[in-house]
């Protein structure tokens, strides 16, 4: 029996009406819905939460003055918030977020069409037809497969915020390494002009004895070559010094000549546990790489599902009424995948080895910051142990000659110049430890980024 037939009696009538009412809801239900995995709010929640220093443009941020010497902690929390890197980490970080809606949202929406039937150059509502379907080129998923595309979108959504945790650790320790170099350089400089001071020194005693006929004009120019390669030291360091202060600026978003004090000294390091098994572990548990990683793989793994729900058919609905309410057309479309087996199969090949990739990544970058974080710990410890010698001996040592020094130039028993000679032995064992400090500090500073202690 025809449509239309059936809307001649009454049965019909009561039939048809239900079921053109339900395919148009069906319709309107399913097209263009969109289907949220669980845990999307909860990301979204937190990245507002992390965004916020970032709410404003650059230029409407009003940061906190930093003191005339600032401390590491500081400069640290400064550029958290300020630096560019971070910054564009984290609006990666929200642009991963906003895929979520979009793979989960089914690829049609609704579509209103309408035909005039002509009759002898007239129209009439029995032959004027409303048709609403979904559009045409694109048919309707079933809602399993653009919620999978919305949770393998969502454990990307993850690695991102990861790769924004990696750009926070990573400013944290170029800003600690910018800081430690300019502090160090800072440092030196005091130290090399002490050594030039000494230098002078050494020269008057060397032309004193010259005049005297105690030594060749040699000694002098033997103490003269020495002040000509201590002094383009110096000025080698000076010039490191706005190259260092410019580094460190631009890390923390402020104009690279803008100045900063820093201290005289170099912060001594705290000793370290030597305990390599549990960092490393931390480092695998801990790691921002790793962890994005890892969130990729799950990734893979739902582009895998999806790929095998290309064999599940979809489908289309669409429903005809004429402008009378006479004649109701439900109807619906179901595709054959399966003619298409090879493409489908390709992909779900293709997803595979997509997932293969990511665990090699994985693999690849376990071992390669393990071998990094193992040359740190021992370099670090070599570091530490060495300084602990030369402040535990050399310098102790140098004090005691310096003044068994003294006591000998005083009974004329040793050169006048022996104490200076000394004292220069002295400053240069303070550069080599202030050498190693750094060093030592920087390695620590990659440590912690690699296994990601707390901000």
């Amino acid at each position: 029996m025809t449509t239309k037939a059936l809307n001649q009696t009454g049965d019909g009538h009561r039939l048809l009406v239900p079921a053109a009412a339900a395919a148009a809801i069906a319709l309107v239900a399913t097209a263009g819905c969109t289907f949220s995995p669980q845990g999307e709010a909860a990301l979204r929640r937190q990245a507002d939460a992390a965004g916020r220093p970032f709410a404003s443009s650059p230029q409407q941020r009003h940061p906190p003055r930093l003191p005339a010497v600032p401390t590491p902690r500081q400069l640290v929390a400064r550029a958290l918030i300020e630096s560019p890197d971070v910054e564009a980490a984290y609006w990666q970080w929200r642009a991963a977020i906003e895929e979520i809606p979009q793979q989960g949202t089914e690829p049609t929406v609704p579509m209103l069409g309408a035909t005039i039937g002509l009759q002898n150059g007239a129209t009439s509502a029995a032959n004027s037809m409303l048709q609403l379907t979904n559009m045409s080129s694109a048919p309707i998923e079933w809602p399993i497969k653009p919620l999978t595309q919305a949770r393998a979108a969502l454990q990307r959504a993850y690695a991102a915020g990861w790769n924004y945790r990696r750009a926070q650790f990573a400013v944290r320790r170029d800003t600690l390494d910018a800081w430690y170099k300019l502090v160090a350089d800072t440092e030196m400089i005091g130290l090399l002009r002490q050594d030039e001071r000494l230098l002078d020194e050494l020269d008057a005693f060397a032309r004193a004895r010259i005049e005297t006929g105690a030594t060749s004009a040699t000694t002098a120019l033997s103490v003269e070559d020495e002040r000509t390669e201590l002094r383009a030291r110096i000025v080698s360091v000076t010039a490191r010094l706005p190259a260092d202060r410019a580094d460190l600026n631009r890390i923390l978003g402020r104009p690279v000549r803008q100045t900063l004090g820093v201290p005289d000294r170099f912060p001594r390091h705290p000793a370290w546990r030597r305990d390599v098994d549990r960092i490393l572990a931390q480092a695998v548990r801990r790691n921002p790489d790793l962890a994005a990683l890892r969130r990729e793989i799950r990734a893979d793994r739902f582009d895998i599902e999806r790929a095998r729900l290309d064999y599940l058919p979809d489908f289309t609905l669409s429903l005809a009424a004429s402008l009378d309410g006479v004649t109701q057309d439900p109807g619906g479309g179901i595709m054959f995948p399966i003619v298409a087996y090879q493409g489908i199969d390709a992909a779900i090949r293709q997803s595979r080895d997509w997932l293969r990739q990511t665990r090699a990544q994985l693999r690849s970058r376990r071992l390669g910051i393990a071998a990094h974080l193992v040359a740190d710990l021992m370099l670090l410890d070599g570091d530490m142990r060495r300084i602990g010698l030369y402040e535990t001996e050399l310098l102790p040592r140098l004090r005691r000659m310096a003044a068994f020094a003294h006591t000998d130039v005083a009974q004329d028993e040793a050169p006048s110049d022996e104490p200076v000679r000394i004292e220069r032995l002295h400053i240069q064992a303070q550069e080599t430890i202030l050498d190693l400090r750094l060093d030592a500090a920087r390695r620590a500073a990659d440590v912690d980024a690699l296994t990601a202690a707390r901000l």
